[in-house]
């Protein structure tokens, strides 16, 4: 999930798991799903894509970040205070969420389809003295409702649980925007944290109603880049965007599974198109629509700490995320 804002500055004209069964024994003996994540809307504007830090940064994600604050300080020694901007946005849509795995003998599937709040807030600098460089940071938090997710064990259902999404989205940006005549666009280098958490409860199998809830959490370390595009007519601009990240080191705990941790890798595309509006001099507006796919790769089968009979596996998944968003500026 991720706000991006082509100019903040008025520049409106110018610019799992186990496949049997999925929880222990110990639990409530039933599957369980793994799984989320990220990256919904506008370029014109601002925002972007996180949960609880749950594991110690990534040594290549610390040095990412290291090079990215060493260079807004350098840099700000240079920058005009009136180049900042802020932005807030929010949005709504339908996430769905799939897994499938049969690395354990059986094909299981499972899907969910939940309707998702979408919360954000933005800040960008533009550095004057080093030509159309700028420097941004977004965030974003993710709510779904509740939805009943439902299992399917070669083709036949097995199980169906509630599920509950949280989302925090946390990225810092470092590109380039230009414009040619009324035609604007941009290009930057990213990278971020995304972390999000799924809450399981409500469980049925067999007809069999089981009591219990289960939390799975993802700490996913992300780099990329994107592109922001637009033509301004009057006060008026039609806007677009398109990004696509990588995650090197992701990792899924599970609240029934203490002691093990799953590793995943993936990756993001992030689409986003709309209209914005100058209302002041200072006060831009935008409205759109976004799409976002992740997808994460299947873990290696590990086994229960203190059942070594039971082996566990985090599925393939896709989460695909669309809907609509509105978006506030304000230039200093």
């Amino acid at each position: 999930m991720r706000f991006l804002q082509n100019s903040l500055q008025n520049d409106l004209g110018r610019h799992t798991r186990e496949t049997c069964p999925r929880r222990s024994q110990s639990g409530n003996g039933y599957p369980e799903a793994f799984v989320f994540q990220r990256n919904w809307i506008p370029d014109y504007y601002l925002g972007n894509d996180k949960t609880r830090l749950l594991q110690k940064p990534h040594m290549i994600m610390k040095i990412i970040f290291l090079i990215f604050v060493s260079s807004i300080i350098y840099i700000n020694n240079f920058a005009d205070a009136s180049n900042f901007g802020i932005g807030v946005h929010s949005g709504y849509g339908v996430l769905k969420y799939e897994e499938h795995t049969s690395t354990l003998g059986t094909d299981r599937k499972s899907d969910a389809s939940l309707n998702t709040l979408l919360l954000g807030a933005s800040g960008e600098y533009s550095f004057t003295k080093f030509d159309n460089l700028y420097a941004g940071i977004t965030t974003d938090f993710a709510i779904g409702t509740k939805d009943r997710e439902k299992w399917k064990d070669n083709g036949s259902e097995s199980q169906t649980n509630d599920i509950r999404v949280f989302g925090q989205f946390y990225d810092f940006r470092l590109g380039y925007k230009n414009n040619i005549d009324e035609f604007y666009y941009r290009a930057y280098i990213s990278g971020g944290w995304d972390g999000i958490r799924f809450t399981r409860d409500n469980f049925s199998a067999s007809g069999k109603v089981i009591n219990g809830e289960t939390t799975e959490d993802f700490s996913l370390w992300r780099m990329g880049g994107g592109l922001g595009f637009g033509y301004k007519f009057n006060k008026w601009a039609l806007d677009g965007r398109a990004a696509y990240s990588y995650y090197p080191d992701g990792k899924v705990t599970n609240s029934d599974y203490d002691g093990l941790t799953f590793d995943t890798n993936g990756t993001c595309l992030d689409l986003g198109v709309g209209i914005g509006r100058a209302i002041t001099n200072n006060i831009g507006f935008y409205m759109g629509g976004f799409y976002t796919l992740i997808i994460l790769d299947e873990s290696e089968v590990k086994r229960a700490v203190s059942k070594t009979t039971t082996r566990i596996v985090f599925p393939d998944s896709r989460t695909e995320l669309m809907g609509g968003v509105v978006n506030l500026t304000y230039a200093f």
